[in-house]
């Protein structure tokens, strides 16, 4: 049965017999992203853009930037499916572009992202975050 037949809720419908773009959606091979390497095994790991050193929050987003960048140069969508689509990617698009300060919730979900579950990379974006939230720079 296809999707379509599935998705009426009187059983399939004659008329629909064509396939839909819902079916050739889901009958296109997707391309699987997945994180290459943990974030401490790439190369510059000690040389990787560092939050702390942001004064402003236009330096702030800068660095993310180029964190993103040096993790991997994901796109949007990318981005999107790597945090689990906690964010989507316009929103990606929007805080990245933009000049304020992203909001907690979107900066986790940046750093899991790019750098995966590694605790002492979100304690270093999370302390630059606060410090920057506080105004103490």
């Amino acid at each position: 049965m296809t999707t379509t037949g599935v998705l009426e809720p009187t059983g399939p419908n004659s008329a629909l017999r064509r396939t839909s773009w819902v079916d050739r959606v889901l009958a296109t091979d997707a391309v699987v992203v997945e994180s290459r390497l943990p974030v401490r095994a790439l190369a510059g790991y000690d040389r990787r853009p560092n939050p702390l050193n942001a004064r402003t929050p236009a330096e702030f987003l800068l660095i993310m930037r180029r964190y993103l960048v040096w993790a991997g140069d994901w796109s949007y969508r990318e981005l999107e499916h790597l945090c689990g689509g906690a964010v989507r990617h316009s929103t990606f698009r929007e805080v990245l572009e933009g000049t304020e300060l992203p909001r907690y919730v979107f900066l986790m979900a940046f750093v899991t992202a790019c750098a995966g579950e590694d605790e002492r990379e979100r304690r270093r974006w999370t302390t630059a975050w606060h410090r920057l939230r506080s105004g103490d720079r």
